[in-house]
This record gives structure tokens, sequence and C-alpha cells, in this order.
């Protein structure tokens, strides 16, 4: 099982990580930080890297735990964030195969982040048909004989071993990925490693990305 921390559409080095995993738990009880991916993302625009930020109550400084994170709507965040996406991947060529259900997720309203985060992540996961089993620690597990061993409800996320992930907002891009592909804006601004999985997403489609992820490495 992987530990790790929430992720708006996380960078791709992410996803190639998560992607051979078996179960996958998201730590709830982080605190909240301003400079990681838990409520942004980089996408590729015309005019370079983009930042888009879910906005929080109570501003960026605070350390409550992520699952008591509330998102606000003084402004029109969605709209903005989904505008922004098919402004950059219009020209992409799988980004109408997306295109609905994408513009549906943005529409709908959630009141705490790891809910919308959570939405996300199912979206990503079926897009490029992750077969990674979502959890909260609570569930069943095959022992050595095949047989379904119970696992206690109360398992405490500390005893299972968090990945520490070392990119960020500010460093994203000091990280190779596995498997670089052609972006909308490489041929003025080159290629840009580990933005957001939609970027590849938009770019390749999830048939390809689950194609190459599914490769054992060379």
């Amino acid at each position: 099982m992987m530990l790790s921390d929430y992720q708006y559409f996380g960078p791709i080095c992410f996803i190639e990580l998560v992607y051979k995993q078996n179960q996958l738990c998201f730590d709830k009880e982080a605190a909240f930080t301003k400079m990681s991916f838990k409520n942004r993302m980089v996408i590729l625009s015309a005019q370079g890297p983009l930042n888009l930020t879910i906005p929080i109550l109570g501003g960026r400084e605070q350390k409550t735990a992520i699952k008591d994170i509330l998102i606000a709507y003084d402004a029109p965040w969605q709209a903005q964030h989904f505008k922004a996406i098919k402004t950059c991947y219009k020209r992409a060529p799988y980004f109408e195969y997306y295109e609905a259900d994408l513009e549906k997720l943005y529409a709908t309203k959630k009141e705490y982040l790891v809910d919308f985060l959570e939405d996300c992540h199912q979206f990503l996961k079926k897009s490029i048909k992750g077969k990674w089993e979502l959890t909260d620690g609570k569930k069943n597990i095959i022992d050595n004989s095949n047989k379904l061993e119970k696992v206690s409800a109360d398992l405490e996320i500390n005893n299972i071993q968090k990945t520490m992930l070392p990119w960020q907002p500010n460093n994203y891009a000091q990280f190779t990925i596995q498997h670089p592909y052609l972006q909308v804006f490489e041929s003025s601004k080159g290629f840009i490693p580990n933005l957001s999985i939609l970027d590849w997403l938009f770019c390749e489609g999830g048939k390809e990305i689950s194609k190459q992820l599914s490769e054992p490495l060379k």
C-alpha cells in the first residue's frame, strides 16, 4: 500500500509512481501546506507554465488537517480553471474525449477540498484505466494462503510507511519523467517535464498512457 498526500491532478511523476501500486491511501490527517500540489496544479499555456490554485477558507498559512479544509467560493474558480484548461488544450489531440466529463466535474460544488480531490482522482483513474484500489486502510487483504484476513477497522495511518514526494510547485520541472511525449506548445516553449497529468492525458490519451505505464522499465 502506498500512503501519499492528496494531489490536485498531480504531476506526471506522481502518476508514474501510483500506476504500479495495488492500493493507494491518501493521508487525510496531513496538515494542509501552502507549497504543495494539494490544491495546486501546473498546466502549460501558450505563455508557459500556468498555476491553477483552488482557493480555501482560512488562509494559506493554516496547519489544519486537510480533511477539514473548506473550499472558498468567493470567486468563480471552477469556471476559471475549466476555461483555462480548455483554452490551453483545445488543440490537443485528445482533449475533446474528456471535455464533457471534466466540465461536469468542475460544475459540481463540493464543500470540502478532499471531496473534490477524490472526484478528480476518480476521473483520472477512469481516464487512464488505473487498476489500483483507493482505500482508507479499512479493508480486507489476502494472505499467503489466499484466504481473506480481516484488517482492523482502527488501523492507524501512521503504521503505513508514507511515500514522501519530492516534487513541489516550485521545483516540479527538475524531475525527469519516464515517458516523454509531444506537448501542445513544445515547438515554442520546449519540452517541460512533470506537468499536471492532464497535460499528458490531453496530448496522448488515456489508452496510450495506460499502455506505456504498464510496460516494464527498460
